[in-house]
């Protein structure tokens, strides 16, 4: 590995993913776009009421409005990294006056994921080095983990995972390195916690690596655990500032919390849990993740050569794991895939390098491009208005549970994606939209025309769609994708050589 190699590969990671971003936050990525923009402009947590000039922007924000809540539930660690991304939109907006100042702002913050999941990638194959695999095992697994995970269509989204998850490749890569370095293992915790409190319950894991490495010595240990203890007195100074109590994170205003808690030691929650994380067609991670089939083989395999790290990830994996099973909301929503499991990832990954001689691990890997792409293209969240806004879940069968995006194959969003991207193609090349037809228990079939769910969810897409740039600043950004690509290309094949002759 050298330096141009790792350089080559951030910079057509950056490239990628920046092309294919789109631009815009909705959800939780919008509620942390309002805390960095308070923290940026009045320098606190309060969620500003200031009215927004796109009418996207402002249908989100009356979202959050009529919540009632004035903060962000949500952890500072998203927040905190998106602020430097809001700054440089602050800068654009002397430098564009002619551009809604609202879209500049929204538009650089929403690169902040850009940024994190490179680096994430980056740290995967810092990692990956250590375990002296091939070079073609490790430009191979680097894809896979890059362009056929998860990863590839979060890193154009707001959601904290890929933060998260460069957190602990930071922490395991300070680890397992020949010099391991407490403080800076100790700092990639840190960012995990400030990200999402709940992943302190991990801590014990590394923990029990040093300890087995013989590395525990008590300057060490406290070395690593400083700054996990300094992000734990943040939170707390956090949550004090937002609701007078160090213990309150905001989750306790919602509806579940108030009924009970958001879990639930039940027989059925957990098997559903399990069942739907691995196999379920919404969220399984069998489907998202088609390598994940060979880890028990794999995990076999790199236990033999590698013990110590091989124990390392599997407690990071399975203790996540276990965690989101009586997680009432273990779905995360309408997320893409088990968002909740995308910062481990990673562990699954590492040792499939074991197995880098049979052909099917590269076609499950050409497999997993495949899977993301409608959801890297296209907007995956309005197949899911789609479903809901005519009812299509609710007429498969009776009683009427919309629960039928996770489980039932009628709507896997893998298979709507392909729709929303197949009708994107006929809308385009004939002016029509195809119509998304599924059986039904009580109507037959049930058909809805995809019009208005099919757009084509790339920032410089959008930004040509709206016609928002004079015709010389339209010319100008068609010429800096071109250039965009130009550059991924390149930087693509440097990186090829480098690793092939390092």
């Amino acid at each position: 590995m050298t330096k141009r190699t790792t350089t080559h590969l951030f910079i057509f990671l950056l490239c990628i993913y920046a092309l294919t971003a789109g631009g815009h936050y909705g959800g939780d990525g919008f509620w942390n776009y309002l805390t960095a923009q308070s923290l940026m402009r009045d320098g606190d947590l309060v969620i500003s009421d200031e009215s927004f000039t796109l009418p996207e922007m402002q249908k989100h924000l009356n979202a959050v409005t009529s919540s009632g809540r004035q903060y962000s539930k949500y952890g500072p660690g998203m927040p905190l990294a998106e602020i430097p991304f809001y700054a440089i939109g602050l800068l654009l907006t002397g430098i564009f006056p002619n551009i809604p100042a609202d879209y500049l702002t929204m538009f650089t913050t929403s690169m902040t994921n850009v940024v994190i999941s490179a680096l994430w990638v980056l740290f995967f194959y810092f990692i990956i080095q250590s375990f002296n695999y091939p070079p073609s095992t490790t430009k191979w697994l680097t894809g896979a983990f890059a362009l056929g995970t998860m990863v590839f269509p979060y890193s154009g989204y707001g959601y904290p995972e890929p933060l998260v998850g460069l957190g602990l490749l930071i922490a395991t890569h300070s680890l397992i390195k020949r010099s391991p370095s407490p403080i800076l293992a100790g700092i990639g915790f840190a960012i995990a916690i400030l990200t999402k409190f709940y992943t302190l319950i991990l801590l014990p894991i590394p923990l029990l690596y040093l300890r087995r490495n013989r590395y525990a010595t008590s300057r060490r240990l406290a070395i690593f655990l400083s700054p996990i203890v300094a992000a734990c007195l943040i939170i707390a100074y956090h949550n004090h500032l937002r609701y007078g109590n160090i213990l309150l994170t905001g989750y306790h205003l919602d509806i579940l919390a108030q009924k009970g808690g958001y879990l639930a030691f039940i027989p059925t929650q957990i098997f559903t849990a399990f069942y739907g994380l691995l196999f379920s067609t919404g969220r399984g991670l069998i489907f998202f993740f088609p390598l994940i089939c060979l880890l028990p083989i794999a995990y076999h395999k790199f236990k033999s050569s590698h013990p110590d790290e091989a124990r390392l990830f599997l407690g990071f994996t399975l203790t996540l794991f276990v965690l989101l099973l009586p997680m009432i909301d273990w779905h995360a929503g309408s997320s893409w895939g088990p968002r909740y499991l995308l910062p481990i990832l990673p562990f699954c990954i590492f040792p499939l390098g074991a197995l880098a001689d049979i052909k099917w691990t590269r076609r499950l890997t050409v497999l997993g491009f495949f899977v993301q792409l409608p959801a890297v293209l296209m907007n995956p969240y309005l197949f899911t208005h789609l479903v809901q806004d005519k009812k299509m879940g609710a007429t498969i069968f009776a009683p009427h549970q919309m629960g039928d995006l996770i489980f039932s194959p009628n709507l896997s969003p893998i298979l709507g994606g392909y729709y929303q991207l197949t009708s994107a193609i006929c809308r385009l090349t004939t002016g029509q939209s195809l119509n998304y037809t599924i059986s039904s228990g009580t109507e037959r079939f049930v058909s809805a025309s995809l019009k208005n769910y099919d757009l084509i969810d790339m920032w410089w897409v959008n930004v040509l769609r709206t016609n928002i740039l004079s015709p010389t600043m339209t010319l100008a950004l068609i010429l800096g994708v071109i250039c965009l690509i130009l550059i991924a290309i390149y930087a693509a094949r440097q990186a090829m050589k480098k690793s092939e002759s390092g």
